[in-house]
């Protein structure tokens, strides 16, 4: 769905969840601006019992002057469009509309409900990146309307525990272009927090209702029904004890979920990869290496909960507890910088032919330039030199080359190359903040026959540490591939399960 497909309704309804949060407020509000502009009669609306009324809100809604009303369930409308949240959920009172439309960042939890006016994707971090891609993409200038890019970045970030659990490259895009009121940003952070929630955090660290396990350094607390900024502020305060390397602080939401605040200090454990572990077949979220957060969904608790017994806070420390216990069990650590990985029993094989993508990196910024590269697996920093390529592979991944293992490995193809995917990858000078899309830069290029490797199927968790980025590791799950380069086994990295046998074929030996 696109917004420009909403203008053939003239009168319009804009519903956020009932009690709304900052992210609600701000995406109806990006909505409504939009529709209003255009001239089409709208209305921003909530219901349920429950009016707006805490302070940072409260001021949010005052400083930008945005028109939400609380409204009975008998109101109706031509066109209703709920946003971050679906239409006929238990977080929703059911208003009204001959037409409906979702707009929500949520999972679905069950996609015969939903209308053919859409717009979802679970994998961001807010509903108001969804609403600021939707008006981008409709051509209207969010920076031009500092109220609403100021809005739209504190919905993302209170969704995202104050922007430290962004996963997804589009939040980050949001985060990095949106030219926001910083003043009303730090006066809204400063009324976020009430009497009764510090309560609630000081309870949750002082009670003894959490787990501590000595052998791996982790702990687990649980605190009342809160706000997920304040899980936020349990996590970071819990994980500077001395003894605790990482953490998860949760609570109860609504409906039976289960909101997680993750955070880890030692470049072993990354928080967004615990979170992905923790979530498996419960829910979604996402983070950074330091802080992650997310919610495990109430019918994978249900699921779950079969195999446990108690209230529901407790089934969910005591999954949580076995969880983190498997996560600290049959790992392997290898840091190519300390010791080349053993690959006795690897068996030879070389490159296949394949098209990929190439980017000699000084073309893009001048040599010197400290970079971030942006893809939807994530991101990391290099110095752009003259002798540096950025590769970009059959799943769109993008990892660094040296211009002399490129000249080896691969030759310059014809074909033109094209993007498909999600996400295009970017590259940002990390200084000035300029960002630029790889792909005008890209060429194609073919792997050749005689680039040859040793490689070895995992058996268990790998954590890889090479020699490209010290700081975070490559992770390898069992099945997945660990490859070196013939002469260097130093010189290692992982390809996963499903992307190996594209990438390689079985040689009878090395060349």
């Amino acid at each position: 769905m696109n917004l420009e497909e909403l203008l053939a309704y003239d009168d319009i309804m804009i519903q956020c969840h009932d009690n709304p949060d900052a992210d609600a407020i701000a995406s109806g509000f990006g909505v409504y601006t939009y529709l209003k502009e255009k001239g089409k009669a709208v209305r921003l609306v909530y219901s349920g019992k429950q009016q707006i009324h805490k302070s940072n809100l409260l001021l949010l809604v005052q400083s930008f002057s945005i028109p939400i009303q609380h409204v009975p369930e008998k109101e109706t409308a031509a066109l209703l469009i709920t946003v971050d949240c679906q239409y006929g959920q238990g977080n929703v009172s059911r208003l009204s509309g001959k037409t409906v439309a979702v707009i929500d960042h949520h999972q679905v939890a069950d996609p015969s409900t939903l209308p053919p006016l859409k717009e979802i994707h679970s994998n961001y971090g807010s509903c108001s990146t969804i609403v600021w891609k939707m008006l981008l993409d409709a051509g209207y200038a969010v920076n031009e309307n500092r109220e609403l890019a100021t809005a739209l970045y504190y919905g993302l970030y209170t969704d995202t525990g104050r922007l430290q659990e962004i996963f997804h490259p589009m939040d980050k895009d949001m985060r990095d272009s949106l030219k926001i009121d910083k003043s009303c940003i730090f006066r809204f952070q400063n009324a976020n927090l009430s009497l009764e929630e510090l309560r609630i955090a000081g309870r949750a660290l002082m009670d003894c209702g959490y787990n501590y396990s000595e052998k791996n350094r982790f702990a687990i607390v649980k605190a009342e029904p809160c706000d997920p900024n304040i899980l936020g502020v349990i996590s970071d305060m819990l994980v500077e004890v001395d003894t605790v390397d990482f953490c998860v602080a949760f609570c109860m939401q609504d409906g039976g979920k289960a909101k997680l605040s993750i955070r880890s200090c030692v470049r072993e454990i990354r928080a967004d990869e615990l979170a992905a572990f923790l979530y498996r077949g419960l829910g979604n979220g996402g983070g950074h290496a330091r802080k992650a957060g997310g919610t495990l969904s109430a019918g994978g608790l249900q699921e779950e909960a079969r195999h446990h017994y108690g209230r529901p806070e407790s089934v969910v420390q005591e999954i949580l507890y076995g969880r983190m216990e498997a996560y600290c069990r049959n790992v392997e650590i290898l840091d190519t910088e300390v010791c080349a990985p053993d690959f006795s029993g690897a068996g030879p094989y070389r490159k296949k032919s394949v098209l990929i993508g190439y980017v000699p990196i000084g073309e893009v910024f001048e040599p010197g330039t400290e970079i971030l590269v942006r893809m939807l697996e994530g991101e990391f920093q290099v110095t752009s030199k003259e002798n540096l390529y950025l590769m970009i592979g059959v799943e769109n991944e993008v990892y660094p080359s040296k211009a002399e293992a490129f000249e080896k490995g691969y030759e310059k193809a014809e074909e033109p190359w094209h993007f498909e995917g999600e996400y295009a990858p970017t590259v940002c000078d990390v200084v000035t903040g300029e960002r630029r899309s790889l792909v005008p830069y890209v060429r194609a290029c073919h792997s050749r026959d005689t680039s040859a490797v040793l490689a070895k199927q995992l058996t268990h968790r790998t954590k890889l540490f090479t020699r490209w980025d010290r700081e975070n590791y490559m992770l390898g799950l069992e099945g997945d591939w660990l490859v070196c380069r013939k002469d260097d086994p130093a010189d290692a990295y992982i390809v996963k399960k499903d992307i190996f046998p594209k990438l390689y074929e079985a040689a009878d030996i090395l060349p």
